[in-house]
Formats: C-alpha cells, sequence, structure tokens
C-alpha cells in the first residue's frame, strides 16, 4: 500500500461541481437554457468560431466532422459547449449525460484559468496529438475525463484501477478506453506517468463522494 501514500504528496485535482438540474434537454432551445442556467454556454458553430481570436481560429475544429464538442472559450472565460449539428439533442440517446460529461473536462480547464490567473490563454490544438495530450491542463481534464469513464463502468475503485489497461474483448471500445489507448501511443512515459497519478486522485475523489 505504500504508493497509495505517496499519491498523497501529489497536488489536488480539481473537481468540477455537479449539475443536479432535472431538465429535460432534447431540442436545441433546450440545451440553450439548460445550460444558462447551469453556468456554461450552448452554442451554434457560427456563434463558436465568431468567437474566437484570428490565432486560435487557425486550429478550430471544422464545421462538419462531429455534431458537437466543447472547449473553455479564452475569450469567454467559460466552458462552451459546440452543436454543429443543432438537431443533434433530439436525435443522440442520452445527450444530456454525454453533454455534462463532456462540460465537466471544461469546468476543469475553467477552474484552471481562474486559479493561475492566466490572461492570454490560446487553445492548444487538437492537430498535434502529441502536444495536444502532453499538454499540462489538458493532462489534468482528460484524467478527469478517463477517470469518470471508468466510475460509471466499475462498481469500486480497486475494478476501476484494474479497468483502465485491461484488454479490451470484442466489440467497440468504449470512449474512455479509446481516448486512453490514443494518450498511450502518443505521449512518453513521463506523461503518462503524470496521467496515472491523476486518473487515480480523481477515481479516489469520485469513489468517497459516492460512499
Amino acid at each position: 500500500m505504500k504508493h497509495i501514500k505517496l499519491f498523497k504528496l501529489f497536488e489536488a485535482v480539481i473537481m468540477p461541481s455537479k449539475i443536479e438540474d432535472e431538465a429535460i434537454v432534447n431540442s436545441f432551445e433546450s440545451a440553450v437554457e439548460f445550460g444558462q442556467r447551469n453556468d456554461f454556454d450552448v452554442v451554434d458553430y457560427d456563434e463558436f468560431y465568431n468567437s474566437l481570436s484570428e490565432e486560435n481560429k487557425k486550429t478550430a475544429p471544422p464545421r462538419r466532422g462531429v455534431p458537437f464538442f466543447a472547449l473553455f472559450n479564452p475569450i469567454r472565460r467559460r466552458a462552451m459547449f459546440v452543436l454543429s449539428d443543432p438537431n443533434a439533442p433530439r436525435f443522440i440517446p442520452n445527450f444530456k449525460e454525454i453533454m455534462l460529461d463532456i462540460i465537466g473536462h471544461e469546468r476543469v480547464h475553467q477552474e484552471q484559468s481562474l486559479r493561475k490567473g492566466i490572461v492570454d490563454y490560446e487553445l492548444p490544438s487538437p492537430l498535434d496529438r502529441k502536444s495536444y495530450f502532453s499538454n499540462k491542463e489538458e493532462v489534468m481534464a482528460f484524467s478527469f475525463t478517463i477517470a469518470n469513464g471508468l466510475s460509471k463502468t466499475n462498481r469500486t475503485m480497486e475494478t476501476a484501477i484494474k479497468d483502465l489497461d485491461s484488454e479490451h474483448r470484442g466489440g467497440r471500445p468504449v470512449e474512455h478506453k479509446m481516448l486512453w489507448n490514443d494518450i498511450k501511443r502518443y505521449c512518453d512515459e513521463k506523461t503518462i506517468k503524470r496521467y496515472r497519478k491523476y486518473i487515480y486522485l480523481y477515481l479516489e475523489k469520485i469513489f468517497e463522494e459516492r460512499n
């Protein structure tokens, strides 16, 4: 159990605040209203793109490709959920749960910005996968994403930790496992160890809150 004590010495992770709003989100309009009540923006692609600096526009995700994505908007200083396809809430099952999981990641970035007093924040480019996954702010936020996913597919912290590196059998891997595989593919060993540290700490907090 020595490794458990060592984790206590590392910096605390940022837990995004929970959203307990029970409203139904099944349209663009209801998603916008839900975001307004819960301190994040929901916008269409044009509003997202026009809100960026000229520098950040160069690496902005394309309009076509994914129906939605999210970011910590460096101009508005808050989490932003972008609906490239405004019809996505109507046709995607459990859309609200997916949206909240993604917003949790961006709220980690929002709190990082507040704590560090970052003024000139530039969005990391997802086009350079190694640099993107190795970015220190992204390491913590992606660690939350992975731990959050593991907590939903495991009943205990012990099984969640074992599941992190377990071999996938049959069918399409779940999103957090695919993300972890990408991180291990692009990052060096030092960065991967930092991920493991934060994933452990997030799992510890998540399961503490659950008990």
